[in-house]
């Protein structure tokens, strides 16, 4: 089953060019797909579902990208999944029915009164009606992550406050975009990158101290997020033109 939104291009959603950027791309997708779990009935923001869905990597390809003020149309769905991870895809097309870019994400479900991972169920999956043959990169899988070992470049202490985090206590999803360019190189900063991959590996909470890690290698642009306290890795940032 495929689900789609509309979504309106505003002021804060694009750059000095006044072009989509990649977080408000991150947005779109990351709010239908908390719209696809309501239509499921397995989202915890409504409160009556014993089990939700968290991300923990995006795949983002842009094509191009739509200036302010335009209408964009996004599609998700479900479509690959194993006993313990589900995968999603998306399509954002413009005002003319061109594909401006494509994604694809791995979700997990959790308990939301203990905020355990579960083991994907048939039943679980059922109400999303998955269609596991349309696969947006069906080469494509996410690397491993057990730890990131790369020369530093640059780096940025930083603390996770209040603007970052959304109803859930945690640093909201998009935001972690905002993070990586805090610690870009200004000539890195002012590309547009059309290859977006960001790995979650442990949620950021208000308040948390961050030290933020630019590394670069073969054209790709690196940022990991840690603990400052512990060097504990949070998230990989990866781009690439």
């Amino acid at each position: 089953m495929k689900l789609e939104q509309s979504f309106f291009v505003g002021v804060q959603d694009v750059d000095a060019r006044k072009r989509i950027t990649n977080k408000a791309l991150i947005e779109m997708i990351s709010n239908i797909s908390m719209l696809h779990g309501v239509v499921a009935g397995q989202t915890y923001t409504e409160g009556t579902s014993p089990v939700s869905w968290l991300v923990i990597s995006w795949k983002l390809i842009v094509y191009d990208r739509p200036r302010m003020f335009s209408t964009l149309r996004v599609q998700t769905w479900a479509q690959q999944h194993t006993k313990v991870k589900a995968n999603r895809d998306y399509i954002v097309y413009d005002e003319q029915d061109r594909i401006v870019a494509r994604a694809t994400a791995v979700w997990v479900p959790i308990d939301v009164e203990s905020g355990r991972f579960l083991r994907v169920t048939p039943e679980h999956m059922a109400p999303f009606e998955p269609e596991p043959e349309e696969q947006n990169f069906p080469d494509y899988s996410f690397p491993p992550l057990r730890k990131f070992e790369m020369p530093v470049l640059q780096s940025l202490e930083v603390t996770a406050d209040r603007s970052m985090v959304d109803y859930n206590d945690h640093v909201h999803n998009s935001n972690y975009m905002d993070l990586a360019n805090l610690v870009l190189p200004e000539e890195v900063y002012q590309s547009s990158f059309d290859d977006v991959m960001i790995i979650y590996k442990q949620e950021i909470i208000c308040g948390d101290r961050l030290c933020l890690e630019y590394s670069e290698d073969g054209g790709k642009h690196y940022v990991a997020i840690r603990s400052a306290q512990t060097g504990k890795l949070h998230a990989l940032v990866v781009l690439s033109l």
